[in-house]
């Protein structure tokens, strides 16, 4: 809970940072020229997020529970040593190399634009050093059971970015977004830093030889994440490349859709995935095919109660959802209409990218990172093709990008079904089909009312406006939803009240 909470918090207000960057940029060349500067120093920082935790955690409480506490110290600097010269040596490369960088990401730029994107660049290179610090601190205190502080370091740093864009963009302009992402990132470093000296005995030495199994353990932990996730940036990298060469703003809508939709899946089947982890690790290391079978059914059909009615919110109300988040200062009602499109486009693919996060989820239970890496190299390459196809030959525009994601989803998904992958067709039986059967006449009674509500209520005008409409239109429908579910015996409220009652015990 605490964990989930403060994650909301800084997907809200990682959402915000894009608000308020894009009431000051709007969709423009500068928009695009700040978001082509921030591309590999986000991506790289993203790979740290990625894979420090999952390598990281599990090194030092292997360290905690094997050995005595100043191994785990040495193992603890060890990590700190290595990450603060990788990270430094990432950032001089990428400093000195960021016209070229820029200049290959983003071909269709002018020169001005290029210019201006590399010496963005450089300063935002950086981050890269304080963010693998941070997230080495952070996967320490998890390892050791605290939770608050480290869960909420993307709340302070996203709380910093916004602060420094309000404040200080009409004196520095877009370097103040600069300045906003360097003093996120320092702050969150000191304050899981702080934590760390507060809490605990801290002894560092300047080792940077490790040794053992923990240490053999930690070097092959993170590669499949880390090769699945560098795959899912370089896809982003290729997707710029195509949109550098689209309308100015393009690139700036499709960032915001994707970032929008990628967050709402992580909130939504990411915390049912996370939660399922562990009893799928301990089922399939048990070889009780039974419950690993069961646990994976529940977990998709959770997923699925969560993320359907929110994909119908967003298909159906894409305009008052854009507006009530990005219609501010120099985001105007035609930025609002094109941010629209794209975003019901990227909306097509929620459920999809769901069931593909979860069944991610899935493979790691299982220890199956190859059939990970190989489905993430499917998924990743047809995207590539199908963006090509959708934007090169057919010339769909921005939308183009977005249809190239649902397309790949789809056929990811079936052939993870056709293949068999981690006995995934085992779990659809009888039971899980009736289930979809279920929740899919949920959703189209759902879409039906709050489209019918859609036409009947008059558009909102202003912000209030907007956001009651908003309120009473998914309020109304999410009811329905879940009350078509209890009707048909999908979700049953005795067991659900049986689970409040034990949430509250606890």
């Amino acid at each position: 809970m605490v964990v989930g909470f403060f994650s909301l918090l800084g997907s809200l207000t990682g959402v915000l940072v894009d608000t308020s960057i894009a009431a000051k940029l709007g969709l423009s060349k500068s928009s695009d020229t700040f978001y082509v500067a921030f591309t590999i120093p986000y991506i790289i920082t993203s790979l740290i997020s990625a894979t420090g935790q999952f390598s990281l955690v599990p090194f030092f409480s292997t360290l905690d529970a094997q050995h005595s506490e100043r191994e785990l110290w040495r193992g603890f600097s060890y990590a700190v040593n290595i990450v603060f010269l990788g990270s430094s040596a990432i950032a001089v490369v990428g400093a000195a190399l960021a016209y070229w960088v820029t200049k290959a990401i983003a071909p269709g730029f002018t020169s001005p634009q290029i210019t201006l994107a590399s010496e963005l660049a450089q300063w935002l290179f950086l981050i890269i050093i304080p963010a693998g610090l941070a997230e080495t601190f952070r996967s320490f205190l998890f390892s050791q059971g605290r939770f608050a502080v480290p869960s909420s370091a993307g709340l302070i740093r996203n709380a910093a970015v916004i602060i420094c864009v309000v404040l200080t963009f009409d004196r520095y302009g877009i370097y103040s977004i600069v300045i906003g992402y360097l003093a996120g990132h320092v702050l969150q470093l000191l304050v899981l830093g702080g934590q760390t000296l507060a809490s605990f005995r801290f002894r560092y030495s300047l080792t940077l030889v490790g040794t053992g199994e923990a240490v053999r353990k930690l070097h092959g932990a993170g590669a499949a994440q880390l090769g699945g996730a560098a795959g899912w940036q370089a896809l982003l990298i290729v997707e710029r490349i195509i949109a550098s060469f689209l309308p100015a703003g393009s690139l700036t809508a499709l960032n915001y859709g994707l970032k929008i939709i990628a967050t709402m899946a992580e909130l939504l089947a990411g915390s049912v995935g996370t939660a399922s982890l562990p009893v799928l690790s301990r089922a399939f290391a048990q070889h009780d095919v039974d419950e690993e079978r069961r646990v994976f059914q529940h977990t998709l059909e959770i997923g699925m109660v969560l993320v359907s009615p929110v994909m119908i919110f967003c298909l159906i109300l894409p305009s008052p959802i854009i507006r009530i988040f990005f219609q501010h200062g120099n985001f105007t009602a035609e930025a609002t209409a094109e941010m629209s499109t794209v975003f019901f486009y990227y909306c097509l693919s929620l459920l999809l990218y769901a069931c593909v996060r979860i069944l991610t989820f899935y493979l790691f239970a299982r220890q199956e990172a190859e059939a990970y890496l190989r489905l993430s190299a499917l998924q990743y390459g047809l995207n590539v093709a199908f963006d090509l196809f959708y934007v090169g030959v057919l010339h769909f525009g921005a939308i183009g990008i977005p249809l190239g994601l649902v397309t790949s989803l789809a056929l990811t998904v079936a052939m993870a079904l056709a293949r068999n992958l981690a006995g995934f067709r085992q779990a659809f039986d009888r039971s899980l089909a009736a289930f979809i059967g279920k929740a899919a006449a949920g959703g189209v009674l759902t879409a039906l009312v709050v489209w019918t509500m859609r036409v009947w209520i008059r558009a909102p005008v202003t912000t209030a406006h907007n956001f009651v409409y908003l309120v009473l239109l998914c309020g109304v429908g999410s009811l329905v939803f879940f009350a078509v579910l209890a009707g048909l015996g999908a979700v049953r409220i005795r067991e659900l009240t049986a689970l409040w009652g034990r949430a509250e015990d606890v």
